[in-house]
């Protein structure tokens, strides 16, 4: 009994190991490009408002969530991203090809999500960090990329890379 108990905790281990390698991997081969002008680049919200990544991550690390209202993957990312915002997380959103201002704010309103959003409605923004895939979360500190993920991403997830990215101090 014990022996069975091990090889399958073995199993498991081993399963994790797997996946966490594939998904390093992966953000690796999916890692997207800090613009040169990015922390100084006005990002226009849906409010109206403007913003730059310099101001909303100069006192904590904020987040940068590239996303669709068509990306299924999204539906498990955005509530994640919403609860970082609630907890007083800096987060500015950029809803890629999803429609009009108008059709943004219908689809976020009507799933609760009320973190701050661009509409990149050409995809122009995506391009300039050379983002291949939704969602793409970027971690920002003092204007400067620290960190990036892509695909599924969960709150404890996103929590600890942000709190590995205060604990460095960059």
């Amino acid at each position: 009994m014990k022996n069975k108990f091990i090889s399958a905790l073995k199993s498991v281990f081993q399963a994790l190991l797997v996946f966490a390698v594939a998904a390093f991997i992966m953000d690796w081969w999916r890692k997207p490009t800090e613009p040169a002008q990015a922390a100084s680049q006005p990002l226009t919200m849906l409010d109206g408002s403007r913003r730059t990544l310099a101001d909303i991550s100069r006192e904590r690390t904020a987040v940068v969530y590239f996303w669709g209202s068509w990306c299924g993957i999204c539906r498990y990312t955005s509530p994640a991203v919403e609860d970082l915002r609630r907890d007083g997380i800096p987060v500015a959103s950029i809803a890629l090809s999803s429609g009009s201002d108008a059709e943004i704010a219908r689809y976020m309103k009507q799933r609760g999500l009320g973190f701050p959003a661009v509409n990149d409605a050409d995809g122009q923004i995506a391009r300039q960090w050379d983002v291949a895939v939704t969602p793409t979360v970027i971690l920002v500190k003092q204007g400067k990329m620290v960190h990036h993920t892509t695909g599924i991403s969960s709150y404890w997830g996103l929590r600890s890379r942000i709190w590995l990215a205060d604990l460095a101090g960059v």
